[in-house]
């Protein structure tokens, strides 16, 4: 019964919520949405301009209140099911290309794209000085 358990999430009514092989192919859909969109806007002067909205970048946290879960049990999922694993960083892959492609048009702030890119991707700041390896220590035969 134990390894049942894992499988379960509490929802917010205290019901469980066992994994489905079909949140593989919901989590997907859910992330698989286009960047951005471009509508046409006419002006009153007849003219027509376009305006480019950014999609709202989908997140697990997102995903899981969707589904009436938490992250913790999306993580679990992930250990527990490989099909689910493939899914979810299938998922992170369409969620940074979000990312990249809005910050690249400037659809996002600065800030907010570079903090969210270093969590999200691991990007690192070019300045972050690399971890130093530990001291290579050699000991001859005979020393003590």
């Amino acid at each position: 019964m134990a390894s049942k358990s894992r499988s379960r999430g509490k929802e917010s009514g205290g019901k469980s919520l066992r994994y489905q092989p079909e949140f593989c192919e919901r989590l997907l859909a859910f992330f698989d949405v286009a960047p951005f969109t471009i509508t046409e806007v006419a002006k009153r002067d007849g003219s027509i301009s376009l305006v480019e909205t950014a999609a709202e970048l989908p997140t697990f946290a997102g995903f899981a209140k969707m589904l009436g879960t938490t992250c913790r049990v999306l993580e679990k999922w992930e250990e527990k099911h490989p099909a689910f694993r493939q899914a979810a960083c299938k998922a992170r892959d369409l969620q940074g290309n979000i990312l990249i492609q809005n910050s690249l048009r400037g659809n996002y702030s600065a800030s907010f794209a570079m903090f969210t890119a270093k969590n999200l991707l691991g990007w690192k700041d070019g300045k972050e000085e690399p971890a130093q390896p530990a001291p290579l220590v050699v000991r001859w035969e005979g020393e003590k």
